[in-house]
Protein backbone atom coordinates (compact mmCIF):
# COMPACT_ATOMS: atom_id res chain seq x y z
CA UNK A 1 0.00 0.00 0.00
CA UNK A 2 1.29 3.44 -1.42
CA UNK A 3 0.57 5.05 2.36
CA UNK A 4 2.82 2.24 4.29
CA UNK A 5 5.40 2.71 1.34
CA UNK A 6 6.11 6.63 2.46
CA UNK A 7 6.62 5.39 6.27
CA UNK A 8 9.96 3.67 4.62
CA UNK A 9 10.77 5.81 1.66
CA UNK A 10 13.97 7.50 1.29
CA UNK A 11 13.59 11.11 0.36
CA UNK A 12 15.95 12.42 -2.11
CA UNK A 13 18.59 15.41 -0.83
CA UNK A 14 18.07 18.80 -2.35
CA UNK A 15 20.76 19.89 -4.96
CA UNK A 16 22.70 22.90 -5.16
CA UNK A 17 21.02 25.54 -7.52
CA UNK A 18 18.29 23.47 -7.96
CA UNK A 19 14.52 22.71 -7.59
CA UNK A 20 13.45 19.96 -6.18
CA UNK A 21 9.59 19.07 -6.44
CA UNK A 22 8.12 16.03 -5.15
CA UNK A 23 4.94 14.72 -5.45
CA UNK A 24 2.76 12.35 -3.35
CA UNK A 25 -0.51 10.41 -4.71
CA UNK A 26 -2.34 9.65 -2.01
CA UNK A 27 -4.65 6.37 -2.48
CA UNK A 28 -6.26 5.18 0.43
CA UNK A 29 -6.45 8.55 1.98
CA UNK A 30 -8.36 7.27 4.94
CA UNK A 31 -4.67 5.50 6.11
CA UNK A 32 -2.78 9.17 6.24
CA UNK A 33 -3.62 11.36 8.79
CA UNK A 34 -1.99 8.64 11.23
CA UNK A 35 0.28 7.65 8.96
CA UNK A 36 1.42 11.17 8.88
CA UNK A 37 1.85 11.62 12.30
CA UNK A 38 5.50 10.62 12.99
CA UNK A 39 6.31 13.96 10.84
CA UNK A 40 3.63 16.29 11.99
CA UNK A 41 3.50 18.36 15.02
CA UNK A 42 0.25 18.50 17.51
CA UNK A 43 -0.98 21.70 16.03
CA UNK A 44 -0.43 20.57 12.57
CA UNK A 45 -2.71 17.62 13.72
CA UNK A 46 -5.27 19.76 15.72
CA UNK A 47 -5.56 21.82 12.59
CA UNK A 48 -6.54 18.46 11.05
CA UNK A 49 -8.88 17.20 13.25
CA UNK A 50 -10.93 20.52 12.50
CA UNK A 51 -11.70 19.60 8.92
CA UNK A 52 -15.04 18.22 8.66
CA UNK A 53 -13.75 15.64 5.52
CA UNK A 54 -11.39 13.12 5.99
CA UNK A 55 -9.74 13.76 2.56
CA UNK A 56 -9.18 17.72 3.89
CA UNK A 57 -7.24 16.81 6.66
CA UNK A 58 -5.29 13.83 5.08
CA UNK A 59 -3.89 16.45 2.72
CA UNK A 60 -3.39 19.11 4.90
CA UNK A 61 -1.30 16.54 6.95
CA UNK A 62 0.48 15.19 4.05
CA UNK A 63 1.80 17.83 2.60
CA UNK A 64 3.45 18.91 5.56
CA UNK A 65 4.65 15.36 6.32
CA UNK A 66 6.56 15.19 2.66
CA UNK A 67 7.95 18.70 3.37
CA UNK A 68 9.83 17.66 6.74
CA UNK A 69 10.72 14.65 4.89
CA UNK A 70 12.54 16.62 2.62
CA UNK A 71 13.95 19.08 5.17
CA UNK A 72 15.40 16.02 7.09
CA UNK A 73 16.67 15.03 4.16
CA UNK A 74 18.59 17.98 3.23
CA UNK A 75 19.15 19.30 6.54
CA UNK A 76 18.79 16.87 9.27
CA UNK A 77 16.65 18.93 10.48
CA UNK A 78 14.23 17.54 13.38
CA UNK A 79 11.29 16.12 11.28
CA UNK A 80 8.25 16.88 13.75
CA UNK A 81 9.74 20.67 14.58
CA UNK A 82 7.29 23.17 14.09
CA UNK A 83 6.78 25.27 11.07
CA UNK A 84 6.66 29.10 11.37
CA UNK A 85 4.59 31.45 8.89
CA UNK A 86 5.69 34.35 7.79
CA UNK A 87 3.24 37.82 7.73
CA UNK A 88 1.67 36.52 4.93
CA UNK A 89 0.73 32.96 5.99
CA UNK A 90 3.81 31.34 4.21
CA UNK A 91 5.17 27.95 6.10
CA UNK A 92 8.88 28.34 6.90
CA UNK A 93 11.68 26.19 8.99
CA UNK A 94 13.13 28.57 11.56
CA UNK A 95 16.67 28.25 11.18
CA UNK A 96 17.20 26.68 7.78
CA UNK A 97 18.23 28.20 4.67
CA UNK A 98 16.23 27.14 2.23
CA UNK A 99 12.86 27.59 1.10
CA UNK A 100 9.94 25.39 0.29
CA UNK A 101 6.03 25.32 -0.85
CA UNK A 102 3.44 23.03 -0.62
CA UNK A 103 0.42 22.58 -2.59
CA UNK A 104 -2.12 19.81 -3.09
CA UNK A 105 -5.57 19.28 -4.56
CA UNK A 106 -7.46 15.81 -5.67
CA UNK A 107 -5.69 13.28 -4.40
CA UNK A 108 -2.50 14.57 -5.70
CA UNK A 109 0.28 16.56 -2.53
CA UNK A 110 3.39 18.48 -4.50
CA UNK A 111 6.41 20.15 -2.64
CA UNK A 112 9.30 22.28 -3.85
CA UNK A 113 12.10 22.88 -1.90
CA UNK A 114 15.22 25.24 -3.04
CA UNK A 115 18.44 26.15 -0.78
CA UNK A 116 19.07 29.20 -2.58
CA UNK A 117 16.03 31.06 -3.96
CA UNK A 118 12.26 31.80 -2.69
CA UNK A 119 9.95 29.25 -4.73
CA UNK A 120 6.34 28.62 -5.03
CA UNK A 121 4.80 25.82 -6.59
CA UNK A 122 0.83 25.05 -7.10
CA UNK A 123 -1.22 21.98 -8.32
CA UNK A 124 -4.94 22.05 -9.60
CA UNK A 125 -7.16 19.00 -10.33
CA UNK A 126 -8.76 20.11 -13.40
CA UNK A 127 -12.62 20.02 -13.06
CA UNK A 128 -14.81 20.71 -15.63
CA UNK A 129 -14.79 24.49 -15.54
CA UNK A 130 -18.20 26.37 -17.76
CA UNK A 131 -17.32 29.55 -16.41
CA UNK A 132 -14.08 29.68 -17.79
CA UNK A 133 -14.49 32.32 -19.62
CA UNK A 134 -16.11 34.44 -17.30
CA UNK A 135 -13.24 33.53 -15.00
CA UNK A 136 -10.48 35.21 -17.07
CA UNK A 137 -11.83 38.96 -16.11
CA UNK A 138 -9.33 38.03 -12.68
CA UNK A 139 -6.52 37.93 -14.99
CA UNK A 140 -3.45 40.02 -16.46
CA UNK A 141 -5.49 41.71 -19.89
CA UNK A 142 -2.97 40.31 -21.61
CA UNK A 143 -3.33 36.73 -20.45
CA UNK A 144 -7.23 37.27 -20.56
CA UNK A 145 -6.84 38.40 -24.52
CA UNK A 146 -4.85 35.29 -25.07
CA UNK A 147 -7.13 32.77 -23.58
CA UNK A 148 -10.24 34.53 -25.01
CA UNK A 149 -8.62 33.94 -28.40
CA UNK A 150 -8.56 30.34 -28.16
CA UNK A 151 -10.95 27.80 -29.22
CA UNK A 152 -13.58 27.01 -26.77
CA UNK A 153 -12.05 22.91 -26.36
CA UNK A 154 -8.69 24.65 -25.60
CA UNK A 155 -9.51 27.07 -23.05
CA UNK A 156 -10.12 25.28 -19.61
CA UNK A 157 -6.70 23.08 -20.01
CA UNK A 158 -5.17 26.76 -21.21
CA UNK A 159 -7.11 28.17 -18.02
CA UNK A 160 -5.64 26.12 -15.39
CA UNK A 161 -2.00 25.77 -16.75
CA UNK A 162 -2.17 30.22 -16.35
CA UNK A 163 -4.05 29.59 -13.46
CA UNK A 164 -1.11 27.33 -11.62
CA UNK A 165 1.57 29.36 -13.36
CA UNK A 166 0.47 32.78 -11.62
CA UNK A 167 -0.04 31.12 -8.00
CA UNK A 168 3.42 29.25 -8.31
CA UNK A 169 4.46 33.26 -8.85
CA UNK A 170 2.65 34.14 -6.27
CA UNK A 171 3.78 31.23 -3.83
CA UNK A 172 7.68 32.32 -4.43
CA UNK A 173 6.94 35.85 -3.66
CA UNK A 174 5.54 34.99 -0.75
CA UNK A 175 2.35 37.60 -0.29
CA UNK A 176 -0.46 35.83 -0.81
CA UNK A 177 -3.79 37.37 -1.83
CA UNK A 178 -1.59 40.71 -1.11
CA UNK A 179 -0.47 40.28 -4.72
CA UNK A 180 -3.12 41.36 -6.69
CA UNK A 181 -3.28 38.59 -10.14
CA UNK A 182 -3.08 41.30 -12.57
CA UNK A 183 0.16 42.55 -11.06
CA UNK A 184 2.05 40.23 -13.56
CA UNK A 185 1.14 38.20 -16.13
CA UNK A 186 2.47 35.03 -17.51
CA UNK A 187 2.43 33.04 -21.03
CA UNK A 188 -1.12 31.12 -21.34
CA UNK A 189 0.62 28.88 -24.29
CA UNK A 190 1.81 24.86 -23.83
CA UNK A 191 6.12 26.04 -23.48
CA UNK A 192 6.67 24.03 -20.56
CA UNK A 193 9.61 27.15 -19.04
CA UNK A 194 9.98 29.93 -19.29
CA UNK A 195 6.68 31.65 -19.22
CA UNK A 196 6.85 34.63 -16.80
CA UNK A 197 5.99 37.29 -18.87
CA UNK A 198 6.10 40.33 -17.51
CA UNK A 199 5.60 42.07 -13.70
CA UNK A 200 3.97 45.54 -13.85
CA UNK A 201 5.85 48.64 -12.07
CA UNK A 202 5.12 49.15 -9.04
CA UNK A 203 2.85 46.52 -8.41
CA UNK A 204 3.79 45.78 -4.71
CA UNK A 205 4.94 47.78 -2.67
CA UNK A 206 7.70 47.25 -1.26
CA UNK A 207 8.46 44.06 -3.22
CA UNK A 208 10.69 45.71 -6.37
CA UNK A 209 13.43 43.45 -5.90
CA UNK A 210 11.24 40.43 -6.41
CA UNK A 211 9.62 42.35 -9.47
CA UNK A 212 11.76 41.58 -12.08
CA UNK A 213 11.50 40.33 -15.63
CA UNK A 214 11.32 36.95 -15.98
CA UNK A 215 14.52 36.15 -17.02
CA UNK A 216 15.72 36.64 -13.43
CA UNK A 217 13.29 33.52 -12.56
CA UNK A 218 13.16 29.95 -13.05
CA UNK A 219 9.75 29.19 -14.05
CA UNK A 220 8.62 25.56 -15.05
CA UNK A 221 5.48 23.22 -15.63
CA UNK A 222 5.80 19.51 -13.97
CA UNK A 223 4.34 16.67 -15.60
CA UNK A 224 2.18 14.90 -13.65
CA UNK A 225 -1.23 12.51 -13.00
CA UNK A 226 -3.55 12.71 -15.95
CA UNK A 227 -6.44 15.29 -15.53
CA UNK A 228 -4.18 17.79 -12.92
CA UNK A 229 -1.55 21.00 -14.05
CA UNK A 230 1.25 21.82 -11.96
CA UNK A 231 3.94 24.63 -11.97
CA UNK A 232 6.71 25.79 -10.38
CA UNK A 233 8.68 29.27 -10.06
CA UNK A 234 11.83 30.50 -8.00
CA UNK A 235 13.46 33.46 -7.98
CA UNK A 236 16.67 32.69 -9.68
CA UNK A 237 17.86 31.75 -13.09
CA UNK A 238 18.79 28.95 -14.62
CA UNK A 239 17.72 26.58 -11.83
CA UNK A 240 17.70 22.72 -12.45
CA UNK A 241 14.63 21.54 -12.00
CA UNK A 242 14.78 17.91 -10.09
CA UNK A 243 11.42 16.04 -10.59
CA UNK A 244 10.65 13.11 -7.98
CA UNK A 245 7.45 11.02 -7.54
CA UNK A 246 7.39 9.57 -3.40
CA UNK A 247 7.03 6.18 -2.90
Amino acid sequence: MLAQRFCNWRAPSAPEKSILCVGLELENIADWPSLCAPHTSPQEQQEAGRYVRIEDAARHLAGRALARRLLLAAFGQNSAAEFARSPYGKPFCPGISADFSISHSGSMVWVALCRCASVGIDVERMRPLPDAAELTSQLHPQEQKDLLSLPPGELQAAFYRCWTRKEAVIKAVGMGLSMPLQSFSVHTGPQESGWIASFTANAVHGMAAMLEGGGQWTSRDIRTTDGYQCSVAAHSPCLNVVVHLAC
